[in-house]
């Protein structure tokens, strides 16, 4: 059963809600009147839920797309202001099924050694990063449901480690 903020991959990706949320999205991306009002929420920057996000995604409408990169501008700018934001990459993992060409993760690679980090690993590496003051990363990992399964990515807070 769908539910959104459970921490098992099962419950919070679920495919019918993928299949309802393309759907809804694809019915509502001339409807100006919900258009506006999903850009009247992202104003407050408490964020969007993943129906809203997708209506704004599919939304084919010039006038509400130019809105849309007009709002997005201002709140880049409210947030960032003109500087860059880098993110350093932890690397949890490089075991992958998928079979992408431009990935050196991908699973027909028999020339890397495969390798993934301990609760122990990552918490060293995140501290490791930490001093050297870093306040963002992104998390890279190959996707395996047997070897990288999505709880190990959401089932830690940073408390825990």
């Amino acid at each position: 059963m769908y539910n959104c903020k459970s921490k098992k991959a099962t419950e919070f990706i679920d495919d019918q809600e993928i299949l309802d949320t393309l759907a809804y999205a694809q019915e509502n991306k001339r409807n100006r009147e919900l258009i506006d009002s999903i850009l009247e929420r992202a104003k407050d920057c408490k964020g969007l839920n993943h129906r809203e996000a997708a209506v704004l995604l599919e939304c084919d409408l010039e006038d509400e797309n130019e809105k849309m990169m007009s709002l997005a501008q201002e709140i880049k700018q409210k947030f960032y202001g003109n500087r860059i934001v880098m993110f350093a990459p932890l690397y949890l993992s490089n075991y992958c099924i998928n079979g992408c060409v431009y990935c050196p993760y991908h699973h027909s690679n028999k020339h890397i050694t495969r390798k993934k980090l301990s609760q122990e690993d990552i918490a060293r590496e995140v501290i490791a990063l930490q001093d050297m003051g870093h306040k963002r990363l992104a998390l890279e990992t190959g996707e395996d449901p047997v070897n990288n399964p999505i709880e190990v990515c959401v089932g830690k807070h940073k408390n825990d480690l």
